[in-house]
């Protein structure tokens, strides 16, 4: 499992003498490995590149405590590992648990200013000092990480990742017979791709950035590769179910799966205020168009957001999404106009959505983005729409700043699923009954 995964090592220890050995057998393992003491470190200037693991002596200074050691360790991690690092462990030269229980503790608690390690695992160095080799450690480490699911399953996954992609490049390549066609035509093709998957018309590309688009396209293909190389993990999700249970407060538990929430359906990325696109979220800036929301339809009547007891005290902003069928976009037969359908954005609430006197629980309102994490909120949003806040736009307002500021877009299934229950609001026909 982790020769694959471990391709490159960081060794930060202050007494070089006594790693020059695990140096040498990790080499003869076909590991590149880099050492660093703590004062080389401070003169350091180039960046570090991802390694796989970290071998850290958690004293690199004997005569500091441990303290004093743990900070510095966090800034040599703010320093040079960041934000940007990439997936890694760490191999903690240590016995004492109190003292592996209270880095871990430190070394997650400010990992908001680096990249935190996948896994933690305590080896005691003066174990193969004593014999004079390090040979087993690789084997006592995954010895240790099979104990733990969740690692296990990262570090198949991180293997599976880069085969599935070196797998989808070289399928691309293979596309040409000779290096000639792929020189001439490989830039066409992805061009192609990149093309197709986002549907913009030639003439309406103006400054979007296709190449992310292109990275996209490829996905399905990736996700195909990635399951063709996954290696199955057997002991993943053997605890009994009731085991399993995310128990945690209702405050935790909004917080984790809103984010989660955004990272399925959500995207931050590669939004264009000049570009309109399908799935495209709108805050409405001007309340002075035909897009404002003054109030949803209740019961039958108008339901005003600004006196309804539900709402005080409550920050709504005013959304809106583009829902132009991809189809008639690829094709060019929406124009200069976007079919739009307009909603509120506000912090999660969940006695908004439950019983009789909530006001969305007719048909009439998408209520099912929540609680989503949404970058400038303090909470947990919850995003709802009202499907008779249908109508066509001059896609040139939605492109106006002043009036309307791009936040974010629906991926495919979310936006799928906007349209379809859509579809079916207003594909209703309904039936005039005359009863006795």
């Amino acid at each position: 499992m982790l020769q694959e995964f471990i391709t490159s090592a960081l060794i930060i220890d202050d007494k070089e003498s006594e790693i020059q050995n695990l140096k040498k057998h990790l080499e003869s393992k076909d590991i590149w490995v880099k050492h660093y003491t703590p004062d080389s470190l401070e003169t350091n200037t180039i960046p570090l590149n991802n390694r796989k693991i970290i071998f850290l002596d958690l004293y690199l200074k004997e005569e500091d405590d441990i303290k004093s050691n743990l900070s510095i360790i966090r800034n040599i991690f703010t320093k040079h590992i960041g934000n940007d690092f990439g997936a890694y462990g760490i191999v903690l030269w240590s016995k004492h648990a109190d003292e592996i229980s209270f880095f871990i503790e430190r070394i997650y608690k400010t990992a908001n200013k680096y990249t935190p390690p996948l896994f933690v695992v305590p080896l005691d160095k003066n174990q193969f000092l004593r014999k004079g080799n390090f040979d087993g450690i690789l084997d006592l480490l995954e010895q240790a990480l099979l104990k733990d699911v969740s690692s296990s399953f990262f570090i198949e996954w991180n293997k599976a990742v880069k085969k599935g992609s070196d797998n989808t490049i070289t399928t691309l390549y293979n596309l040409f017979e000779s290096n000639d066609k792929k020189y001439r035509h490989l830039e066409s093709i992805l061009y192609l791709l990149a093309a197709n998957y986002t549907g913009i018309p030639k003439g309406n590309l103006g400054n979007y950035d296709l190449q992310k688009d292109l990275v996209k396209s490829l996905m399905d293909t990736l996700q195909f590769e990635i399951t063709n190389n996954y290696e199955n993990i057997e002991s993943l999700f053997s605890k009994n179910p009731d085991d399993l249970a995310f128990n945690e407060t209702p405050e935790e538990k909004n917080k984790i799966l809103s984010k989660l929430n955004s990272l399925l359906l959500l995207d931050f990325q590669n939004l264009s205020q000049k570009t309109v696109l399908p799935g495209n979220i709108y805050e409405i800036i001007n309340s002075a168009l035909p897009l404002h929301i003054n109030e949803f339809h209740h019961k039958g009547k108008e339901l005003a957001l600004s006196t309804h007891d539900l709402f005080k005290d409550k920050n709504i902003k005013r959304v809106c999404i583009e829902l132009t069928p991809p189809c008639d976009f690829a094709q060019g037969k929406k124009q200069n106009y976007s079919r739009v359908v307009s909603g509120i954005l506000l912090d999660y609430d969940k006695e908004l959505l439950k019983g009789n006197a909530s006001p969305f629980k007719s048909d009439n309102f998408y209520t099912f983005l929540y609680p989503v994490n949404i970058e400038g909120f303090e909470n947990p949003q919850m995003v709802i729409f009202d499907f008779y806040r249908f109508q066509t736009l001059n896609e040139d307002e939605l492109k106006n700043e002043k009036n309307y500021k791009i936040i974010m877009k629906a991926k495919d299934k979310l936006f799928a699923d906007i349209l379809q229950k859509l579809s079916s609001h207003t594909a209703r026909l309904g039936i005039a009954v005359l009863y006795p």
